[in-house]
């Protein structure tokens, strides 16, 4: 499979996004890129698809994008790939503890806690949107945008 890597920069920082060649969002982390995952020129479409991808953060993180509309395929396990799409359905502005979903899920509460940090697209699959133990400041950083406190880089 080809990926197009792309290197982005938003209020956030640098992020690096990987799209597949239909266009599907694979990998959005919040780092810069990693110079051994090139790519050559991608096609027209695929530029289109930075762009898109481009706006919608630009969107988000000035509070006025709600919910993605980036075609996204995260690649994981299959319980993985369960617990990312709960994760997806947890409302702009909620939040939910590992418990939580274990309830919902019928899953063990640290198998919740590993799929949310394995997230390989930051945002768009809001992990940050369960509250885990440990977590770092940009999970909290981006609650709090969505609660309406607007972003303040951690």
């Amino acid at each position: 499979m080809v990926l197009w890597h792309y290197e982005l920069n938003t209020l956030m920082g640098p992020m690096r996004a990987a799209f597949d060649g239909r266009g599907r969002l694979l990998e959005l982390a919040v780092e810069g890129m990693d110079p051994r995952k090139t790519s050559p020129l991608p096609p027209k479409e695929q530029r289109e698809a930075k762009r898109y991808l481009d706006r919608q953060l630009d969107a988000y993180l000035a509070g006025t994008l709600r919910t993605f509309t980036v075609p996204v395929d995260p690649q994981g396990s299959p319980l993985q790939q369960r617990i990312w799409d709960t994760v997806r359905t947890i409302p702009y502005g909620q939040a939910r503890t590992p418990s939580d979903l274990s309830v919902w899920l019928g899953v063990d509460e640290d198998l919740i806690v590993m799929a949310c940090a394995a997230n390989p697209i930051v945002l768009l699959v809001p992990s940050h949107r369960v509250v885990l133990p440990g977590e770092g400041p940009l999970p909290k950083a981006l609650r709090e945008l969505e609660s309406g406190m607007g972003w303040r880089r951690p």
